[in-house]
């Protein structure tokens, strides 16, 4: 068996990869990962080469962008149950503003799969799961050669395409697993990083929360997909949280969301609406997309809170959205795009022990720097769309730049490592199924969160009164003495007393309870809990109550 792989867009993005299997015989399978923008089959396949399969790993248009036009030969699309279903709604919607081909074909073509599938006799593949996004995979590809020299495993070698991925699940769908019941011989590496991503999720939940608990109306922009998995943490969270929160999803997240025909805390769906006044509210989040607000729900849902200086406007950028600007409502811009840091990728290659790792979704610099970064595998950072051997006559082949005394050493150390690799013969979860939202491994701190809006904890918005707030204006002359010998009687008396003492203090003027809330540039601004004898214009006087000390400042 000889394998072999080619680049096809290392100027556009380089997520898509074809690989190459030729029996002894001379049978020849073309196997596609990916299909992002510019892949161009017709001119990478040769006159006698046939495509047999084309795996997605997710429904992000960067990996799907030419799908449709590379749709031949009766090759079908393999991809996780989950993706496919989303293919169903992304790929009409992307139509619109993308020229994507004739995409009945790509969807004729998808077919989901959820185990080990023959696409020749002695050439298999499966999805596994890959965090990152809703249903996204990586697919391990399996092959047979009884010419290698290790035939435990009956001559089976494996090839893993990792496609994006992290290390943490996703609204409930796996990580990436790095224990396999065999080894793992070749990968093909996503090296997409990113090192806020936890960071980010933290800073812009903390927000939503703290706003829509305040009363404000919240909407946030973001891309369909990250709209589905940010919706669903938002709900988890605060139902954790015992906080009531309504999250209403419209547009695309929403046809996404039904789609996949989930169920989670707080979350309903609007997937056309004709008044903004239907999916809005004060204390509500509504999510919408696109990021970038010029057209869609959007653009319609900013226009409806963009003159009011309680609202808020936030943007979770994942490409390169421009920040809104010249309103009056308050708004964020929180770059959220969910890849492993550095680190993770390095983790990843130590616990796979691999032999061979094939740089992907990087080019220029990066490519040359991850060339050099593993000292225990063959690195190919190629930068090119040439065809390069990676297995033949039953070994993985070392690339032609590295001299003999180095693949000597570095074939030493790949066999150091493989001693150490754990060995799970059960290790094969089941792929790419949703199980229970944990928080904590998705990179929620939740501890942060319940600290501010838990509640075990003193709860900033509370709008009613406790017998602490009763007691905050006792004087040390009528404190009650607790304790010793004083009397249930006597204690009940010197709270009346209390008490009396409050309402004459409140006599005089109306107390109307109010929030404080900022338009982000150092303004503060009131907005009332209780309604007021007062009109537009109106110049008050206001009197602020410390919140510890029970005193009043004027």
């Amino acid at each position: 068996m000889r394998v072999s792989y080619q680049h096809t867009n290392i100027r556009s993005g380089n997520e898509s990869t074809l690989l190459r299997f030729t029996a002894a015989d001379g049978t020849r399978a073309c196997v596609l990962v990916d299909a992002g923008g510019a892949v161009d089959l017709d001119s990478a396949l040769g006159d006698d080469e046939y495509l047999n399969a084309i795996l997605l790993t997710h429904a992000h248009i960067d990996h799907y962008r030419s799908l449709a036009r590379n749709v031949r030969h009766n090759a079908p699309i393999y991809t996780s149950p989950a993706t496919a279903t989303l293919l169903e709604q992304t790929l009409s919607e992307a139509q619109k503003d993308n020229d994507l081909g004739e995409i009945s074909k790509a969807l004729d073509a998808v077919e989901p799969i959820d185990d080990w599938t023959a696409i020749l006799a002695n050439l298999d593949v499966r999805p596994v799961s890959a965090g990152h996004t809703p249903g996204a995979a990586g697919f391990v590809v399996r092959f047979r050669d009884r010419t290698a020299a290790d035939d435990l495993l009956n001559g089976e070698q494996h090839i893993l395409a990792t496609g994006d991925f992290t290390m943490r699940p996703c609204a409930g769908f796996p990580e990436l697993q790095t224990t396999y019941p065999f080894d793992i011989d070749a990968v093909l590496l996503n090296a997409s990083t990113e090192d806020t991503y936890r960071t980010a999720l933290n800073e812009s939940l903390q927000t939503v929360l703290e706003r829509a608990y305040a009363g404000s109306q919240v909407v946030i922009a973001t891309s369909s997909l990250t709209g589905l998995h940010y919706a669903i943490l938002l709900g988890h969270t605060a139902a954790a949280l015992d906080r009531e929160l309504p999250i209403t999803m419209v547009g695309q997240a929403a046809k996404l969301y039904n789609a996949l025909e989930l169920d989670d805390p707080g979350i309903e769906t609007r997937e056309v609406f004709e008044r903004t006044a239907t999916v809005l509210e004060q204390g509500r989040v509504t999510i919408a997309g696109p990021e970038t607000p010029q057209k869609g729900s959007a653009a319609r849902l900013l226009n409806a809170v963009k003159d009011d200086p309680t609202g808020v406007f936030v943007q979770l950028a994942t490409g390169d959205a421009a920040p809104v600007a010249n309103v009056s409502c308050t708004t964020r811009y929180i770059e959220l795009r969910n890849h492993p840091s550095i680190e993770t990728i390095d983790r990843v290659v130590r616990e796979l022990a691999p032999k061979q790792v094939v740089i992907k979704h990087a080019v220029g610099d990066t490519l040359k720097r991850f060339q050099r970064r593993f000292d225990h595998c063959f690195t190919w950072g190629t930068n090119d769309e040439e065809i390069h051997r990676l297995y033949e006559a039953g070994e993985w082949q070392a690339p032609e730049w590295i001299a003999e005394t180095a693949a000597t050493q570095i074939r030493t150390r790949q066999w150091e490592r493989a001693q150490n690799q754990p060995f799970d013969p059960d290790g094969m979860r089941s792929p790419v199924r949703r199980d229970a939202v944990d928080l904590e491994a998705e990179g929620v701190d939740l501890d942060a969160l319940e600290t501010t809006f838990g509640r075990t904890s003193t709860d900033p918005y509370s709008t009613s009164t406790s017998d602490d707030d009763v007691t905050a204006v006792e004087t040390k002359e009528n404190r009650p003495q607790r304790g010793g010998g004083d009397s249930i009687e006597a204690e009940l008396l010197a709270r009346l007393e209390a008490i009396e003492t409050k309402l004459d203090l409140d006599r005089s003027e109306e107390t109307v309870r109010a929030r404080v809330l900022s338009d982000g540039n150092g303004e503060q601004l009131l907005y009332l809990l209780e309604q007021a004898d007062i009109e537009a214009g109106d110049i008050i006087e206001i009197s602020v109550s410390g919140a510890d000390t029970g005193e009043t400042q004027r």
